[in-house]
């Protein structure tokens, strides 16, 4: 049986000085700074991360040391709530396109950073410096690009298509990883970057007749869902 260890993270809030720390920071001039040996960080961050209830960034100087802080963190809190951004495959100055599936998780770090709520599920980021340094997408453009695609949507299969592929999914004869979209008769396939599923689309024309979440290995239908979310891919 595993012990829920999350129940210990109320015992610092009885602390004086902890309350004193959680009020300094909820400051504007976010000016505090404190000594915490390595042993207690992880115990600290996710006290903090409960306190708080706001999006986290734990940012550290090398990327063993964020890995290791991230698996340390998922003993505190759960993988939905603990997020790792990861490094690029090369350095700055090499020009070395990056790995798709790092891309993906990366894309998906970002997602859940910019569509958290506040007190619900907002993430607790851990990045490396190499990782945090990573030029990536703006958040105007990431925003603009996503929309949501709804059951009875009057729209051209082709010109979704289109959009799609200028968003970063790569066309394939079938979609079996995030990334990635499809196309056979009236059926549109996609595997949006942020879903855990892929959907598919059946038209009736241009009028989205419905939309089913499947099973990617199976690629056999799962539930119909009347609406999905589509964000970027690279």
């Amino acid at each position: 049986m595993q012990l829920d260890l999350t129940q210990l993270l109320h015992l610092i809030e009885e602390m004086p000085a902890y309350r004193q720390f959680v009020g300094e920071l909820k400051q504007q001039n976010g000016n505090t700074r404190v000594v915490v040996l390595d042993a207690a960080k992880p115990y600290l961050i996710a006290a903090l991360y409960q306190s708080l209830r706001l999006p986290m960034l734990i940012i550290t100087a090398q990327p063993e040391n964020g890995k290791k802080l991230y698996e340390q963190l998922l003993t505190w809190r759960n993988s939905t709530q603990v997020k790792l951004l990861p490094e690029p495959d090369a350095l700055p100055y090499q020009r070395i396109a990056s790995d798709t599936s790092t891309e993906l998780e990366r894309i998906q770090v970002l997602s859940a950073l910019i569509n958290s709520e506040p007190t619900t599920d907002a993430p607790l980021v851990v990045a490396s410096a190499p990782a945090f340094m990573q030029k990536t997408i703006q958040y105007s453009d990431f925003t603009s690009n996503c929309h949501t695609i709804k059951l009875g949507m009057n729209v051209e299969p082709f010109k979704l298509l289109s959009q799609w592929e200028a968003m970063g999914y790569r066309v394939e004869s079938m979609v079996e990883v995030p990334g990635t979209i499809s196309h056979r008769g009236g059926i549109v396939d996609i595997y949006p970057s942020t879903s855990n599923l892929p959907a598919r689309l059946e038209f009736f024309g241009n009028t989205i007749d419905s939309i089913r979440l499947f099973d990617p290995k199976s690629q056999r239908s799962l539930t119909a869902v009347s609406e999905i979310s589509i964000g970027p891919a690279t």
